[in-house]
């Protein structure tokens, strides 16, 4: 199975809630998304995205998101992705939304074989997964480049809405 949609997945809702409401700890915890570095990977259509995947399995680099997936070119894209920045959250009728600017790499790149990207923090260095995610987003099919910038274009409601 390959991309078919975007997604949040479960534990990053989940351990955040937990970490702060239960009197165990939550597998993984964060400081705040808003001092946090926070990227987006790309990735090739070789990953099964899976919303419900256990905690250890939704990092950068592990379950799925293995580097050996990931679309790169040098400085332009590096591996590990690029830093989203202007982060921010809003919120509206029955809805929560994380946004950030538009992901652009630098410079002229060429990148092809793209179908999403993993929002991850980087910052998440120890627990039961570093560089834990907090979602995929699927792109609608192959996308790239050739000589020109490759750039995210989030949507409107932000890289991630979860609807309440």
């Amino acid at each position: 199975m390959s991309w078919t949609d975007s997604r949040i997945f479960t534990q990053a809702l989940l351990n955040p809630i937990m970490g702060r409401l239960w009197t165990t700890a939550a597998p993984t915890t964060f400081s705040s998304l808003s001092a946090d570095t926070v990227k987006a990977a790309l990735f090739n259509n070789s990953v099964t995205p899976d919303r419900d995947a256990v905690v250890g399995s939704t990092g950068y680099n592990t379950g799925t998101w293995l580097v050996a997936q990931e679309q790169t070119s040098s400085s332009q894209w590096p591996a590990g992705g690029v830093t989203l920045g202007s982060k921010a959250f809003a919120s509206g009728t029955s809805i929560v939304n994380f946004d950030a600017a538009d992901a652009a790499g630098s410079g002229n790149v060429t990148l092809a074989n793209v179908f999403g990207a993993l929002v991850y923090d980087d910052t998440i260095t120890a627990g039961t997964v570093a560089k834990q995610a907090m979602c995929f987003n699927y792109f609608g099919g192959t996308q790239g480049v050739t000589g020109g910038t490759f750039t995210v274009v989030w949507d409107a409601t932000g890289v991630f809405k979860v609807t309440l």
